[in-house]
């Protein structure tokens, strides 16, 4: 998905793709060159991004929180190489996976490092008082996040698992980050508690809103925008949200459908055009398109009593902007 911030987002972009080679190193080993390779090139890097922007928007400087945010950004990379190896997808962003790329086992290897540069990087600067929080707070929502991805799991293939259950997978797996980094910034530049919590509850509903797109655009969008296959998703057996809104308000033709699919009786290509019949048929794609605008205005909403600065204009901004 587009995960572009702001315009004054990318600003930041080569500030962070610096720290990032600071910690990661030059690839001057097959763990730095797979490491690397996941790294770069980067996306909108929107974790870190959210992070620097969090921190100005309290009154702190991007300086304070240059390599906290790299860390979050090699944790975050971290997980997607781990998932591209869970999922047995080839592709990220449009280019051939680690897995792909170098072998499972330096794959699994490579997300590892990148989760101790990561680490180490989360440590580095500061003052300790607030390192140690925002560290927490960080390590907390990776804790989630490995939830997520566990329930992620065990609801592969279950149509009856209810739409409340993927919405919490949701929030552990990708929003609990997005309002971390959000937090920990604010928390590493002395925000008051009341400012680092409205914070985390902006970033989280934006995660929230990110997601939800994220799961629409295998039916609404192209591969190279996506980057990755359409497929994905119902190869893996995995229900997402629009399906699960389908499968609420189906017919007894169209849960048949949708069953068959998600046995894995069908073979991907004609899976994703009879869900995309389905999700089309009943409305599901405009009610998880609207889903995903009110979490977007919620994350608008959350910032309401925070100091007005253009950082905090940024913030808003990339709330309301529909094409993420």
């Amino acid at each position: 998905m587009s995960t572009t911030v702001t315009a004054a987002g990318d600003t930041y972009i080569p500030l962070l793709e610096a720290e990032l080679l600071r910690w990661v190193g030059s690839g001057d080993s097959l763990l730095e060159l797979a490491c690397l390779d996941a790294l770069f090139p980067p996306g909108k890097l929107l974790r870190p991004v959210l992070c620097m922007e969090s921190a100005k928007a309290v009154g702190g400087t991007a300086d304070q929180v240059l390599s906290f945010a790299a860390g979050i950004e090699c944790l975050h990379v971290a997980s997607l190489v781990h998932d591209d190896i869970i999922d047995q997808d080839p592709v990220r962003r449009g280019r051939a996976s680690t897995a792909e790329q170098y072998g499972l086992a330096e794959a699994l290897v490579a997300g590892d490092g990148l989760s101790m540069a990561g680490i180490a990087a989360l440590l580095s600067t500061g003052p300790a008082e607030r390192v140690l929080h925002a560290a927490r707070v960080t390590v907390d929502a990776l804790r989630h996040m490995c939830q997520g991805l566990m329930r992620e799991t065990e609801i592969r293939g279950d149509l009856t698992c209810g739409v409340p259950t993927v919405l919490n997978v949701m929030q552990a797996k990708t929003a609990a980050l997005t309002g971390a980094a959000c937090q920990a910034g604010a928390i590493l530049a002395g925000a008051t508690p009341t400012q680092h919590q409205a914070l985390h509850q902006y970033g989280e509903q934006l995660g929230m809103a990110f997601q939800i797109r994220d799961d629409l655009l295998p039916y609404t969008a192209e591969d190279q925008i996506t980057g990755k296959t359409a497929t994905s998703d119902v190869a893996n057996l995995q229900p997402t949200l629009p399906v699960l809104l389908a499968y609420e308000v189906a017919d007894k033709t169209d849960r048949d459908r949708l069953t068959t699919v998600f046995r894995g009786d069908t073979d991907p290509v004609t899976a994703h055009r009879d869900v995309l019949t389905v999700l089309t048929g009943t409305g599901a794609l405009n009610e998880a398109a609207q889903m995903a605008s009110s979490c977007a205005e919620q994350a608008r909403a959350a910032l309401t009593g925070l100091p007005d600065s253009a950082h905090l204009a940024e913030l808003a901004a990339s709330a309301a902007d529909r094409r993420h």
